[in-house]
């Protein structure tokens, strides 16, 4: 009875993944039974990517089970198990789909990415390499550098405004990575009011979670890298007056193009022209112009035509400023991140924009 008792989770072994012995965790199967279910029930084809990240996390569950961690590839197989289990939901923004464009009942636009900058407003995105103790929000006294690094650029600066991102990774249950993510950006922001007295209306704290993994959770050493803080501050400043940003600078060209028409007026030289002058300035500097549209017209036409006006921008950057055709890319979104709606002419023009995603080298 006692031999029996302690197998309690333990089921005999099918031989999926390798994994020698006769028996093996209950676990383990069930996100292989998990799997094959959501593919017999064709979800492999209704939705092809979701099912392949369910099926790569049930696959990575056993390399870390298989490598000796068997805790931590049991905790992984449970959220394969639950992610295989939840697969092609019903989607409630089929609904906006049918909703034509200018009726009213618009459905509010999804939330862009935190970096997307507001008119007249710039971002940096700064990785604070914190790193933290497993199940703790405590910073580290060796790593209160990385936290000065955002009070001094805010002193400096008053007019800016911050929002403390926290993450941590898949080790655990999802709700509780969210409640621990929250605590550890509500830490530095508290941190940041006490030591550089940053007035509270200034930050903000968000908790994402396990949610944009930087590194494979499979590894100790990736998963500390997940275990980090972003901030995301925010500035109503002349980029042209503003020292290089610790990370990533967000810009929000706001060009107007004509209906259906790649080519660049003239009068926006100038806005492109100061994205030019800020990578000739910090030559180490690359940069991802990305274009997006309004939703008027087809889905795929819109991705070409966001895919040609930032390929005109980079083009010009290129011919115009100077700039090595191997610091730029062009990526085009069409209407996939929308900032306003569609039924105003207002709403479609502010969705017609251009970023400039600036990367910047740090040398440490």
């Amino acid at each position: 009875m006692a031999a029996l008792s302690g197998c309690a989770h333990y089921e005999v072994n099918n031989g999926h993944g390798s994994i020698p012995g006769y028996y093996i965790r209950s676990e383990m199967q069930e996100a292989d039974r998990a799997v094959e279910s959501a593919r017999q029930a064709g979800k492999d084809k209704t939705c092809p990517a979701e099912f392949k990240a369910a099926e790569d996390a049930r696959n990575n569950a056993y390399d870390v089970f298989r490598a000796c961690h068997t805790e931590e590839g049991v905790a992984l197989a449970k959220k394969a198990t639950a992610q295989a289990n939840a697969l092609c939901p019903p989607r409630a923004a089929a609904v906006e789909e049918i909703i034509p464009v200018g009726e009213p009942g618009q459905l509010k636009p999804e939330p862009v990415p935190v970096v997307e900058p507001t008119p007249d407003r710039i971002k940096y995105c700064v990785y604070l390499g914190i790193e933290y103790d497993i199940n703790k929000a405590d910073i580290r006294p060796e790593y209160r550098d990385e936290v000065a690094r955002v009070g001094d650029f805010m002193k400096k600066y008053p007019s800016t405004t911050a929002v403390i991102e926290g993450y941590a990774d898949e080790v655990g249950d999802r709700a509780y990575n969210v409640q621990l993510s929250q605590r550890r950006a509500e830490g530095v922001v508290k941190y940041l009011e006490d030591n550089f007295g940053i007035a509270p209306a200034r930050l903000s704290a968000k908790g994402y979670g396990e949610a944009k993994p930087v590194a494979d959770n499979a590894t100790d050493a990736g998963r500390q890298k997940n275990r980090h803080i972003n901030a995301i501050i925010d500035c109503a400043l002349d980029v042209k007056d503003i020292a290089p940003p610790p990370e990533r600078l967000c810009m929000n060209l706001k060009l107007e193009f004509a209906s259906d028409s790649p080519r660049i007026d003239p009068r926006f030289y100038d806005q492109i022209d100061a994205v030019g002058e800020y990578m000739k300035k910090y030559p180490t500097t690359t940069a991802v112009i990305e274009g997006h549209t309004d939703s008027m017209g087809s889905a795929e036409h819109n991705l070409k035509l966001s895919q040609q006006r930032a390929e005109s921008v980079v083009h010009y950057l290129i011919e115009k400023s100077g700039i090595d055709g191997v610091r730029l890319s062009a990526k085009g979104y069409g209407a996939t991140r929308q900032i306003a709606y569609n039924d105003t002419p207002e709403g479609r023009q502010q969705n017609r924009r251009i970023n400039a995603i600036i990367d910047c080298v740090i040398k440490k």
